[in-house]
């Protein structure tokens, strides 16, 4: 079993509660995540809902599933737990305004893989964080546009 954890932090050019805002809408993930299509199991997107999020192209898709434990509005806040039936771990996300129309967003994960060896948990970190930052890129286009 191996732990990997990685931060990917994004200044953005975009009002922080828009940012906020399009990352708890659990669902609304697929169309920023790219083959990712997302589905809620309970709840109404606050603290209690569960959802599970399947990445990739079948038999090769890997199914998340999460389930919201806090959402503080204000602070913008979020912390996530996987809890199977591949990663478990938490994930945190937090929006900070730094600015009228700028923001900066912080997403960490710290899951634990089965089966998989720690010394590929860096590069599979990298890999990650890498598509973590392609999928934002792609987020912030969306509430851009």
């Amino acid at each position: 079993m191996a732990t990997v954890k990685f931060t990917v932090t994004r200044d953005l050019p975009l009002p922080a509660r828009a940012v906020f805002d399009e990352l708890i809408d659990w669902q609304g993930h697929a169309k920023w995540v790219p083959l990712t299509r997302v589905e809620i199991l309970k709840g109404d997107g606050g603290p209690g809902t569960e959802f599970i999020a399947t990445s990739g192209i079948w038999p090769a898709a890997l199914p998340d599933r999460m389930r919201v434990d806090s959402l503080d509005a204000d602070a913008m806040t979020v912390r996530v737990t996987k809890f199977g039936p591949v990663l478990t771990g938490d994930v945190h996300l937090k929006v900070s305004s730094t600015g009228d129309q700028t923001s900066r967003l912080e997403w960490v994960e710290d899951v634990l893989v089965p089966y998989m060896p720690q010394f590929l948990a860096k590069p599979v970190a990298a890999a990650a964080r890498q598509g973590f930052q392609t999928s934002i890129s792609r987020m912030a286009k969306l509430i851009a546009a």
